[in-house]
């Protein structure tokens, strides 16, 4: 016997005889709906509306009074609608259906092909206020207007929750009277409760205790008159299965739940009961069965976290359910590409074939309804949906929201042509690191990022020479930088913000910013306010002067020794390095505590992992060790240095069994948790210089000096970390590999003079970024690659002509940040290496137009001022829009935006940006600075102490300066 109970599918027209309770709504809808053209039905999730149009409102009619279209929105409203038509059509319409009068001619052939009345059911009309935009909302309103207004036997019934009714007011100014026939459906009463309790029972041949009913009702709505019909129903389907959870379940159906969830070993209990499809007959409803039943609260909740504890994958597999829900928590229909699209939005990257899986696992589990006639699935009940969002993270609830609103201003680029503004790219900005989209989203932001950058380019370079006049001659520089202007009235403001600046910075602080927000592409305005707020904080920390509370909040974090080395982890969580005297710190840049580590030895590479709270100390003398932060040692490990490049002989692992993977001479070593060695890595000829690990732990890259990058991949099947592809092109030693952070392409720099990405699948995707190349105009194309020694010691020339030992992805992945050294002989006549930092842009980058040129020449050099040999550490801001370049010999610190304009000067060396790029960091011997480089944080900073143009003191404080 098949359970009379629906668990979380709603009732159709098959369904009649089980379908009790209802009565009076089948009635009433019955009647209303031949009022007008157009019925509302609405009601609060649970309260069966589905159920009452499918079963019981489609059994009223008979087969000659009505032609049922039913219709959900999909990817969009207007092509479903056109769809049902086309599919419900006995003439053939092959011609397109988009416009209103396509439309009525479309449905009066309908209407000619069956003769009868057509009633479109557009259930869940609530998705197109969710997943539409305003463009198909107000093209979907015109049509049914135009309809509704004809003379065509055709009525609407929109099904919907009632939350969103409110939005229905969007289509009244175009029909008055869309409100005037609706129907709200009501949670069910405990008196039908009753009978849609005992009518399926006595139907499937159930007997029920005496007062089992009203038992059942007082547990699911204590206190109550009414109930909630969805955990009704998957009660009564629960209770059902108890009578019969003695049996055991046939070896059928046990095959098919371990295989649907991908796991061996015993079923649980809860599951066995679910799974179990066929009950049999003669079950008996008793009272005691509600104890052992346990909470209906807890009902979907558990079957839900039983089943995906049991998957291989268990976050995999949440993944692909969160795939199916909007940002509102309601359910989100989706075909296979969609889901898989869908599970990108929100920051994961499972393997196709992973997701297709899972997909059917939740269909075999009655989670998921099985494809429609579009190819989409969807979650079975609302009330699922609500489960699935409750464990939502914040970060994947505003990876939807983002997500939409890309899908929104797509929509209006293909209709209309229109790109995205500045606003749009900085609220976008934030989420690209964590935000994987289609390909065609993809396209449409960077496009949306050159166009814009190319207008700001121009405007960079209108102004640029005004701005660099400045520096030396700030009243020159008014004046030349309000000529270019147009706005008259931002000329004077802009003026004023110049000539207070020299006066008094205060001023000339708050003018700039209050300008700043009615033109924020001004590189004067921002120059202004960071050079204003520096003098300010770098003022006497007087109680007197207002800024006082700034200037204390900014105090430096000072460290028992000068700094060689510092470096700021991913997440901008953690700053660390070594010093002077042999030690190691980690400074927590939330809570500003400090831990400082006693070292074995010269330290020549330090890796943190953020996850695990742990940190890898390597030494010259291919020892290392994993301590905590406290310094407690966890293990020792082993990893071969070399001469040139030595920051990438150890990674962490993101997550996982594997802890570290390092390198040994030709082979890389994988540790686990407990330090012991679970993987050697074996092939490369070579030795092994540069390794790392793919952001979802999936994969391990090793570059070597046989001029090959190998990739590993691990094998389920053999439990090994097994060659999954070979990277071949380089013609000389590779130094570093790095995965791009989606994982899907690898960048490697070679002694070769070439820096190359990669796709998985050992294919170049980019022209080769070199550093000997001939340009046109460039006096220095005559040093070709045949005439041009690159080893040479020529400080004029050799600091763009090197071989590479580094390359890395900048943090908004539209940058390259390179390496390159060459060997200057010492004192001893001994070779050293020389290095300096490159700076490589692609063709959507916010930096200066790719032409292979490095960082110094494009920015520094033009301007004329200080340049030193060359920059050996640069860092690009999380945003991409700023750079901050420093050299180790002169102590100084360029910080420069994307047009090459110096903003500040600073004392010291290893600059870094916090993760939002909002603050630089650096340090100054055995300090660690940081000051905020943009001029919203600026604002934010002074609002938070309440310091205004207002307060005393800002008049006359600063004029001395």
């Amino acid at each position: 016997m098949r359970s009379p109970f629906k668990f979380l599918d709603s009732y159709t027209k098959d369904d009649r005889e089980i379908f009790f309770g209802r009565e009076r709504e089948i009635e009433e809808l019955y009647h209303r709906v031949f009022e007008s053209k157009i019925m509302l039905v609405y009601g609060v999730s649970g309260t069966g509306k589905s159920s009452l149009i499918y079963c019981g409102l489609a059994n009223k009619f008979q087969e000659t009074d009505w032609l049922p279209l039913n219709i959900r929105r999909g990817s969009n409203i207007i092509e479903s609608f056109a769809s049902a038509i086309k599919s419900s059509s006995i003439t053939p319409q092959t011609g397109e259906i988009s416009t209103p009068g396509q439309f009525k001619k479309a449905v009066r052939s309908l209407y000619l092909d069956h003769y009868k009345p057509v009633f479109f059911i557009l259930d869940q009309f609530e998705e197109l206020f969710i997943f539409g935009n305003k463009d198909e909302k107000r093209s979907f309103i015109q049509i049914i207007k135009s309809l509704v207004d004809s003379d065509i036997q055709c009525r609407f019934i929109f099904v919907m929750r009632e939350e969103y009714m409110a939005n229905i007011t969007e289509f009244e100014k175009f029909i008055p009277t869309i409100f005037s026939n609706r129907v709200r459906i009501e949670k069910m009463s405990h008196l039908n409760a009753i009978a849609a309790i005992k009518g399926p029972c006595k139907i499937a041949g159930i007997s029920l205790e005496e007062g089992f009913a009203e038992a059942l009702l007082e547990k699911l709505s204590p206190g109550s008159t009414d109930v909630e019909l969805t955990y009704l129903q998957v009660f009564l389907d629960r209770i059902l299965r108890l009578t019969s959870s003695n049996s055991p379940l046939s070896s059928g159906t046990e095959t098919l739940a371990r295989v649907s969830m991908g796991v061996q070993g015993e079923v649980s209990s809860t599951t066995r009961e679910i799974l179990q499809g066929e009950i049999g007959g003669g079950c008996f409803f008793t009272t005691s069965l509600l104890t052992h039943a346990g909470n209906v609260s807890d009902i979907l909740g558990n079957f839900l976290d039983d089943q995906i504890a049991l998957m291989e994958n268990p976050d995999d597999a949440m993944t692909v359910l969160k795939a199916f829900i909007s940002g509102k928590g309601t359910k989100r229909p989706a075909s296979e590409s969609e889901t898989i699209d869908n599970v990108r939005s929100l920051g994961k990257d499972v393997p196709a074939e992973r997701v297709k899986e899972q997909i059917q696992l939740f269909v075999n589990l009655r989670l998921l309804r099985d494809k429609d006639d579009k190819g989409r699935y969807e979650l079975r009940h609302d009330a699922l949906a609500s489960k699935i969002f409750e464990k939502f993270t914040l970060s994947e609830k505003e990876l939807l929201e983002v997500r939409k609103y890309i899908e929104n201003a797509f929509y209006s680029y293909e209709t209309r042509g229109i790109m995205l503004n500045k606003q749009d790219l900085e609220y976008l900005a934030a989420y690209e690191r964590k935000l994987i989209l289609p390909q065609n989203l993809t396209d449409y932001v960077n496009q949306s990022r050159f166009k814009l950058l190319s207008q700001r380019k121009a405007l960079i370079r209108m102004t640029r020479i005004s701005a660099l006049i400045f520096v030396l001659i700030i009243a020159a520089i008014g004046r030349s930088y309000l000529g270019t202007q147009k706005n008259s009235v931002l000329n004077n403001q802009i003026g004023s913000a110049l000539f207070q600046s020299k006066v008094n910075p205060g001023k000339g602080l708050f003018t700039a910013l209050n300008i700043w927000g009615k033109d924020s592409s001004s590189p004067v305005l921002q120059y202004i306010i960071l050079k204003d707020f520096q003098k300010i904080i770098s003022s006497k920390p007087d109680s007197a002067n207002p800024f006082f509370p700034i200037s204390k909040d900014l105090e430096p974090v000072k460290l028992e020794s000068p700094v060689i080395k510092a470096e700021i982890s991913k997440k901008g969580t953690f700053i660390f390095g070594c010093m002077e005297n042999n030690k190691a710190f980690i400074l927590n840049t939330v809570t500003n505590r400090l831990h400082i580590l006693k070292t074995d030895g010269d330290l020549i590479h330090i890796e943190i992992s953020e996850k695990d709270s742990l940190i890898a100390l390597v030494y010259n003398n291919n020892k290392g060790v994993v301590c905590d932060f406290n310094g407690n040692a966890r293990y020792t490990f082993e990893a071969t240095c070399n001469k040139i490049m030595n920051e990438r002989l150890v990674r962490f692992f993101p997550s996982g069994d594997y802890q570290l993977v390092t390198t040994k001479n030709n082979t890389a070593l994988i540790y686990d948790k407990t330090g012991k060695i679970v993987f050697e890595l074996k092939g490369h000829s070579g030795k092994v210089n540069s390794v790392d690990v793919s952001p979802d732990g999936r994969f391990v890259a090793t570059a070597s000096a046989d001029k090959r990058v190998f990739l590993w991949n691990y094998n389920h099947i053999s439990k090994q970390l097994s060659l999954y592809d070979s990277l071949i092109g380089h013609y000389d030693t590779i130094w570093s590999c790095q995965f791009n952070r989606t994982g899907k392409y690898v960048i490697t720099a070679s002694a070769d003079s070439t820096i190359k990405i990669w796709n998985l699948k050992g294919k170049e995707i980019n022209p080769e970024f070199r550093f000997a190349r001939e340009f046109n105009g460039d006096p220095r194309s005559k040093y070709n690659k045949k005439e041009y020694d690159p080893d040479a010691a020529n400080p004029s020339f050799s600091a763009y002509y090197r071989k590479f030992c580094n390359a890395s992805f900048s943090s908004d992945e539209k940058e390259i940040v390179a390496t390159g050294y060459s060997f200057n002989s010492d004192s001893s006549d001994k070779k050293v290496p020389f290095y300096n930092k490159v700076l490589y842009f692609d063709y959507y980058s916010s930096f200066f137009k790719w032409h292979n040129y490095s960082f110094i020449d494009l920015s520094i050099n033009h301007i004329g001022t200080f340049v030193p040999e060359s920059f050996n550490q640069l860092v690009i801001s999380d945003i991409g829009n700023m750079a901050a370049a420093a050299n180790e010999k002169s102590g100084k610190i360029y910080l420069v935006d994307a047009g090459g304009l110096i903003f500040l000067t600073l004392n010291g060396t290893n600059p870094m940006f916090s993760d939002n790029g909002n603050e630089i960091l650096w340090t100054n011997k055995n300090e660690i600075n940081k000051i905020p480089v943009t001029p919203e944080k600026i604002n934010r900073i002074l609002k938070r102490n309440n310091i205004s143009s207002s307060l005393k003191g800002i008049e006359d404080i600063f004029v001395e300066l």
